[in-house]
């Protein structure tokens, strides 16, 4: 099985390309806006991305140029259209703006073949609902995962394609998606497609509003508690915090944060050996980053908006919505720790409009980087989501083709709110994003780039009793430390 931490020069295609897009002019990136989108898919919803007129429209369509090197792809994207009329579904976790930006990423490419492909968004309990379909004997035939570890649970029950006879022959798919590709195979077997990447270490703010009140951007641990301080001192509360819910994920939130702080104090190594279990929860580096660190933020007075028992109901699409108070000029909340893709798409006028926000990124709303505990442990964390091959035909293998290429995510992209795990993605469609600005100077900085360590855990663990026993640690005030960190320890498999 060949996980591994992705550092430096691991997810260096995420690095480069950046740095090689936002270093391209001598001036400062415009901020980024969503591109304009209809109403936004619901919780639960589907959505097609089927031929149009509109979409005939685009001058250059997002679709790669044959050969791709890719069989059924090329079919697909042949004059005679064989799998014309066909429909290909997939079920993803991505709702409002970002399911808006997924059906732009392949409505050319619907248009291009004429396949019909059915998008079902799952916003809430996403995972739980495709264990379902799948243990159920109905899966979509292809899914999206945040989580590398349920994906190789699925392909151990037989459950998954392995795509590599069809798509890795040559060795194309591997040598595009190096950097992440390990993180589902097996050998000779490769159970899913690398897609998309984030990076974690990032922390949102109201730039006008900070202006006006003299705050200053934190470099280290110890001036963003100064400044948390001082927030307080002046009647708001600094944390606008969820748990990551509602839904069967509620806690992955609030694993990040205690993730962030262990690569900051501890490191590479630690950090590798903790996903691996030879370093338990127990240990003392995780009980105080726990206690000393996460605990410090969640359960100081008035740090939180609404108390540290507002954490796990709180409803991640909505919890930086107190932020913008009186439009952004007396924000009730001033930060909140989350990855690059949260806005503007869960921005509350976006959100309730699905039309694109007034609020510019960069200019009213910002991107911190997390700040430094350690500085000779200047570490980040990232992420990446993962396709899988569900149901064997040619049309789904065109399709699962197409999302491995560097246009499966190219609107996304263009949209100012994604990154590709494909090397051979053009650095130019990076180009002035300030998102992807933030997240190529974070990158860039840091000593390496740790991969979520619950998405490594075994899925028992990773995406059970460490989302759980955090949410029962938060309600509790932290009061329960030991008594979680063994029953962490208590739940991981023996083999």
């Amino acid at each position: 099985m060949a996980r591994k931490l992705l550092t430096t020069p691991a997810l260096a295609v995420v690095v480069v390309l950046l740095v090689s897009a936002c270093g391209t002019s001598s001036t400062s990136p415009s901020p980024s806006t969503a591109a304009p989108s209809t109403a936004a898919p619901s919780a639960a919803s589907s959505a097609s991305a089927a031929p149009s007129a509109a979409a005939t429209a685009v001058p250059a369509a997002a679709v790669p140029t044959v050969p791709t090197g890719y069989a059924e792809l090329d079919q697909a994207l042949g004059a005679d259209k064989p799998f014309n009329g066909k429909t290909v579904s997939i079920q993803t976790q991505w709702i409002g703006g970002e399911g808006t930006n997924f059906a732009a990423s392949v409505a050319d490419f619907a248009t291009a073949t004429g396949i019909k492909i059915q998008i079902d968004s799952i916003g809430s309990s996403h995972e739980t609902v495709l264990k379902t379909r799948i243990d159920g004997g109905k899966p979509p035939d292809l899914a999206m995962l945040a989580q590398p570890t349920p994906v190789l649970a699925y392909a151990a029950a037989g459950k998954v394609i392995d795509v590599a006879p069809f798509m890795n022959a040559s060795k194309k798919l591997s040598d595009e998606h190096a950097n992440t590709i390990g993180l589902v195979t097996q050998g000779n077997s490769i159970w899913g497609i690398p897609y998309k990447a984030d990076v974690k270490s990032t922390i949102w703010y109201p730039i006008k509003a900070f202006e006006a009140k003299g705050y200053t951007v934190p470099t280290t641990w110890d001036e963003l508690i100064a400044l948390s301080d001082k927030i307080v001192a002046d009647g708001s509360n600094p944390w606008c915090v969820s748990a990551g819910g509602p839904g069967t994920a509620t806690g992955w939130q609030l694993t990040d944060w205690v993730e962030e702080v262990v690569l900051k104090t501890k490191g590479a190594d630690y950090y590798n050996d903790w996903i691996s279990h030879k370093v338990t929860f127990q240990d003392q580096g995780i009980k105080d980053a726990f206690d000393k660190y996460v605990g410090k933020i969640f359960f100081t007075p008035n740090y939180v908006y609404g108390t540290n028992t507002a954490i796990v109901p709180q409803d991640q699409k909505t919890v930086m919505d107190p932020m913008f108070t009186d439009d952004l000029q007396n924000p009730k909340c001033w930060m909140q720790k989350i990855p690059t893709w949260y806005g503007p798409d869960f921005f509350p006028d976006q959100r309730a409009s699905g039309q694109p926000s007034k609020y510019v990124i960069g200019t009213d709303v910002g991107i911190m980087p997390f700040p430094t505990i350690d500085p000779a442990q200047n570490y980040a964390e990232g992420s990446a989501d993962t396709l899988m091959v569900l149901v064997d035909r040619p049309e789904v293998r065109a399709v699962a083709e197409f999302l491995a290429t560097p246009q499966g995510l190219q609107r996304w992209i263009e949209a100012g709110s994604a990154i590709s795990t494909n090397s051979t993605t053009p650095a130019d469609w990076y180009a002035g994003a300030y998102k992807l600005k933030v997240a190529s100077e974070i990158a860039s900085a840091a000593k390496g780039i740790g991969f979520d360590a619950s998405d490594l855990m075994p899925g028992k663990v990773g995406a059970g009793t460490f989302w759980t026993k955090m949410d029962d640690w938060v309600n509790q005030g932290g009061t329960n430390t030991d008594a979680t960190l063994k029953a962490i320890d208590d739940s991981w498999p023996a083999s």
